[in-house]
Parts: C-alpha cells; structure tokens; sequence
C-alpha cells in the first residue's frame, strides 16, 4: 500500500513538471527590438554644409578687419589701416570692400598704378553690386597715371563715370578727376567744362581746376608749339594730317615691317599738288604703301587739304589690319554677322570696316549710337585709334605666337 501511494505521488509530480513546461513551450518568444535607422548623410552635403559655415565665419572676420581699417583710414592713420585691410585679403582675397580701401591707401600715397591694378582684379564684380558708384568714383581718380590711353580706356572712363554720377553728383573732385581724365584723353572742350563745374563749388580743387582751364587755354592760343602738340586741337583732320599721323604716331612703315610681308615701294607717279607743302615728305611717305584710302587721284593729285571722313579713316584702318594682323579679319569675316547701326546698311562699301574697327574699339562710335560715317574727324578721335590699332596689333600678334 505505502508502495503504490508513492507510485502515485512520482506520477503525479511528473504529470505537473511536464505541463509546466508544455505551457512555457506555448509562449512566444520575445522579440529583440531594432533600433530606428538613422538618416542617411551625403559626404557631399556634409562637406557643403561645413564649407559655407567656414565661409560665413570668414566673412564675419574680415567685415571686423574691414570695419576698423575704414575707421583708421578716416582718421588719418593710413599705415595702420593698410595693415587692416591686408588683413582681410588675407582672409579673402576677393573681398570688394577690402580691394577698395586698399586702393584707397594707395592713392593718399599717390601710388596710383597700384591702386588701379588692385580696382581692375575686382572691376567686373563690383559693378554688380552696391559697392558700385564707389569702386567707379574710385577707378576714374586711379585711371589718371595710366600711360595707355585709347579708346578701350576712353570707354571703360564713361562707364565709370555713369555709374557714379547719381552718387557723387554733388562733389566737386569727382568733376576734378573726370577733368583730368578727358584731357588726358584728348577731350580738351570737355575737360574745361568739367573743371568750370569744380569752380562752381568754390570747394579745396577750385585753384587746381582754374590751372586746368589755364594750361589748356596755353595751348590752344600757342603760336610756336609743334605741329604734334597742336593735332589733338584740329576739330576736321585733312589728308596730310592723316599722313603725318600714320608716319610718326603709328610709326607705320616700322610697324609693316615687323608684322606683315609687304614691303614699301616707290609710287610709279609723283603727286603734282604737295611740293610746297609743309607736310611733303609725310605725304611722299605714305604714298610708297599704296594704301587705297590715302592714294593719288585721277589727275596725279593727292589734294592734301581734302577733309577727311569717318569713314576714310574706318577703311585705312581695316586695310591695315588687313596686312598686319590678317588672321583677326578672316576670323571676322567668316562670321558674316550684320550689326545693326542707325545709319549704315550693309550695301555701303565701308560697312564691313565700320562693323570691324567698332567692334573692337578701334573707333567708337557717336552717343547717339549712330557712326556718322561722312562725318568729319577730329585730331583727337585718330590719335586714340591709332593708339588703339597699336594695342590690337601687339595683343593679336602676341596671341599668335
């Protein structure tokens, strides 16, 4: 008896471990939790994001260096503010603010060149911001040392002086500079009326510009200057002055030899009409190029007192870079675009020679947007655009090499 009731005990034991555990086979496991996948970041925008970061903290930094050198500058401490805006060039070579406090510095030291080297890095730029009328103003007084002055430069003058007029209308040394500017661009009737509006202001530049006025005056009313010196004054250009110009200031039978294959040769007939002409060996000269816009007449008359045209000058222009420079009037030529201008067509004969010397500064044409081309030209006009075809010769004969 004692025997089976623990048989039954064992039994029933067994019945209870093995229920338990069917039950604890029944639940379903746990399962682990996955954390949450975090967002996926570009190296690309990461890069980005921290380059603009630096890029504003280097702005902030040199607004600071920027902000004391203009303080320093206005207080007559230009060493110091020099040290402040190279600072910040540091920091950020193309900073407009800086560049232009620099030039600043440069031109209280009268080192104008170095100011007009640090306006040109910039030039492009600043005139698409709000740092524009400034930067001009600032550009015309740097422009006065410049020993290039032709129609390029001449240009670049008038666009800087549209930019700053509605700011510095009222302030009687931008009229100063602008004065000093057109006179050296030949432009004398100009330049006096500039320096009157200065004299008008009664401000510290009214002596300065009564100089001006006076030096000019000198040399209009001038009896013994040298025909050179009075050429810029000739309001209508004849064809010995267009010979006397294209001997000495285009220098042209040296400039034929060293870019071109021709070779002068002697006129087979002499001009009847320039023995006793002052400029006759000017005239001799140039008649041994045989160049079609300077050329005899007919009766073997070269009329050295025939007012020259616009147009005349467009085509000796052309023919000369024609034979100097050919390969920049082929390319010209292929393109075979029309350029609209108000008063010539393309059926005229000098049409192409007026596209080509405007399109490349070699002249300029009126403000009015017209060329007048039967027009009469004056001294000044020819010297910069024999000026200007010098610098076109050098520039694509350098290009070429």
């Amino acid at each position: 008896m004692l025997k089976r009731l623990k048989c039954l005990v064992t039994l029933i034991s067994l019945l209870i471990f093995g229920g338990c555990s069917l039950l604890l086979s029944d639940k379903e496991p746990k399962k682990k939790k996955i954390p949450d996948t975090p967002p996926v970041i570009k190296i690309d925008d990461l890069k980005t994001t921290v380059h603009k970061k630096k890029i504003a903290e280097i702005h902030k930094q040199t607004d600071v260096f920027v902000q004391k050198a203009d303080t320093l500058l206005f207080e007559g401490h230009t060493q110091l503010a020099f040290r402040q805006y190279t600072h910040a060039l540091s920091l950020d070579p193309d900073n407009i603010p800086a560049v232009m406090g620099l030039s600043k510095c440069y031109l209280k030291e009268n080192k104008h060149n170095m100011a007009y080297s640090s306006l040109s890095r910039i030039e492009d730029r600043a005139k698409r911001t709000r740092y524009s009328p400034e930067f001009s103003f600032l550009f015309i007084q740097a422009s006065i040392s410049q020993a290039k002055w032709d129609n390029a430069g001449l240009k670049k003058i008038e666009n800087a002086y549209n930019f700053a007029l509605p700011a510095y209308r009222n302030k009687p040394e931008f009229y100063y500079y602008m004065g000093l500017a057109c006179k050296k661009f030949f432009q004398y009737n100009r330049a006096k009326t500039f320096f009157s509006k200065v004299i008008s202001f009664k401000s510290e530049f009214t002596e300065n510009a009564y100089d001006q006025i006076n030096k000019i005056l000198e040399l209009e009313r001038c009896k013994t200057c040298e025909f050179r010196e009075k050429l810029p004054l000739i309001s209508q250009l004849s064809r010995a002055d267009m010979a006397y110009l294209l001997h000495h200031e285009l220098n042209i039978h040296e400039l034929l030899t060293r870019f071109s294959s021709y070779r002068s040769r002697p006129q087979p007939q002499t001009a009847r009409d320039i023995d006793a002409h002052p400029l006759k060996n000017e005239i001799q000269a140039i008649l041994t190029l045989n160049l079609s816009g300077l050329s005899l007449f007919r009766s073997h008359q070269f009329q050295a007192e025939m007012p020259m045209t616009r147009g005349d000058l467009a085509l000796i222009i052309y023919e000369l870079s024609q034979r100097v420079v050919p390969q920049s009037v082929s390319s010209f030529d292929a393109q075979k675009q029309y350029v609209s201008i108000a008063d010539i067509r393309p059926s005229q004969y000098f049409y192409r020679s007026i596209v080509f010397c405007t399109e490349h500064f070699l002249m300029l044409p009126l403000e009015t947007g017209e060329f007048d081309p039967y027009g009469p030209v004056s001294g000044a006009d020819a010297i910069l655009s024999i000026r200007t075809l010098k610098q076109f010769i050098d520039q694509n004969n350098l290009a070429g090499q």
